[in-house]
């Protein structure tokens, strides 16, 4: 059976750029998905992208990947087949797999035949997909202060300053872990970044300013949490005081 993961697989779904009823569709940009973005059913789907954008241990991300079929009573009749698409098959940096629909709690409660289909999902991909099924919601999706921090890890993830990553990243492998945000940035001194605006020669600066609320330091230990380089406490608001600790391997 196909799952999903398999080279130049494509999304067997799509969804309407305009809808009528209460969902929102929209488009999340991510560095895990070939093409580099997905079109999202819901705010909500939107939002479990940053949690796995922003996680060290998520490889890949497949959206939509397989329509499966699956023997169902949810209803209380007879047994009868139905199919059923994945928001997102997620591959693990150790090999395994993660189907993941992303239903609100609102919409779970109105539907109570939702849970019988999520056991019987979960039966089906552990039995024929070799992999794990869950459905997320509002509850594990906006856990403050931890998805307020992650929103802005997802900010910084596309920044590129060379230099002030591997000048953090040389700082952080030479001091005792744990530490925190603050010591790093005592630790080194790098240079204000400075916009310029030319004339058409390229020759004369008509315009320069400082970059002062620019934090390289900042930005660069957000891509090495990304990266799995370090890891930061998101148990509390990102600070100069935010513990930075050894990865858990």
């Amino acid at each position: 059976m196909k799952t999903g993961f398999e080279p130049n697989s494509v999304p067997v779904f799509e969804p309407a750029r305009r809808q009528m009823h209460a969902s929102l569709p929209g488009i999340a940009p991510s560095l895990k998905v070939e093409g580099g973005y997905v079109r999202t059913r819901s705010p909500l789907m939107s939002d479990g992208m940053i949690h796995l954008e922003t996680n060290p241990d998520v490889s890949r991300i497949c959206p939509y990947p397989i329509r499966i079929e699956y023997a169902s009573s949810e209803s209380g009749e007879m047994f009868k087949m139905r199919d059923h698409i994945f928001d997102l098959g997620v591959e693990m940096r150790d090999c395994r797999r993660l189907y993941i629909d992303y239903r609100p709690l609102a919409i779970q409660q109105e539907r109570p035949w939702m849970k019988k289909r999520t056991e019987e999902l979960q039966t089906v991909a552990r039995r024929e997909l070799n992999a794990d099924y869950v459905v997320h919601d509002e509850r594990m999706i906006y856990i403050q202060p931890r998805f307020a921090n992650l929103k802005i890890m997802y900010q910084h993830i596309r920044v590129k300053d060379d230099d002030a990553l591997m000048a953090v990243r040389r700082v952080i492998t030479q001091i005792d872990l744990p530490t925190n945000i603050g010591s790093v940035r005592k630790s080194l001194q790098l240079a204000t970044l400075r916009f310029e605006v030319t004339d058409l020669s390229g020759q004369t600066v008509t315009y320069r300013r400082d970059l002062e609320e620019v934090d390289r330091v900042f930005t660069a230990i957000m891509q090495m949490a990304v990266m799995g380089e370090v890891s930061i406490d998101l148990a509390r608001p990102f600070s100069d005081t935010s513990l930075l600790c050894k990865p858990v391997k």
